[in-house]
């Protein structure tokens, strides 16, 4: 009896974490939500009780364009079984996904990334850095509302602080002149 207790544990963590991946969906790729999830990890722990799924070691979880690479994930959830937040911890932790089909993908990283579900933010702590078309964000801190786009960045100390580099975009070519103009 025990065992099916343990398998019905695993088997609602793994649905609650397939529930916190596809609200991390909100700006991707339309066809992403139709793609299956991938998790892959060295070890999980299940608590329901806590309602707390812990995957560890070489962490991957996939789906679509979205990629998830940590040390250490922690997927929160609710009394009612919603997830509230998902916790990727890394040297540094890895987030991408693409936005626009016509753009490259949003890549992300941090010693911790925090997302919000209720918000759809990412809280990104600890060398944080974010590329978005090859203009990038670092700093100490990174609040990135997925929604909006609107990012809010924190130093640590004058020799932590923040840094935003754009790249010139693109000019057209001239014309060519015509003779006789």
């Amino acid at each position: 009896m025990k065992s099916a207790n343990t398998a019905r544990t695993l088997l609602a963590t793994t649905l609650a974490a397939v529930v916190a991946l596809a609200s991390l969906q909100a700006q991707a790729l339309p066809n992403d939500r139709q793609q299956p999830v991938k998790v892959s990890a060295d070890n999980l722990e299940a608590n329901r009780s806590k309602n707390l799924s812990v995957y560890s070691g070489n962490v991957v979880i996939t789906q679509g364009s979205l990629q998830i690479r940590a040390d250490r994930v922690e997927v929160h959830g609710n009394a009612s079984g919603e997830i509230r937040k998902v916790v990727a911890v890394g040297t540094p932790a890895h987030f991408q996904q693409q936005v626009e089909e016509s753009t490259s993908p949003v890549k992300a990283r941090a010693r911790r990334i925090e997302f919000l579900v209720s918000t759809d933010a990412l809280q990104l702590t600890g060398e944080a850095f974010v590329d978005r078309d090859g203009n990038t964000l670092s700093a100490e801190r990174i609040d990135y509302d997925l929604n909006s786009e609107q990012m809010q960045a924190q130093g640590q100390s004058e020799k932590k602080r923040v840094e935003m580099i754009w790249k010139p975009e693109a000019q057209p070519a001239p014309k060519p002149v015509e003779d006789g103009q």
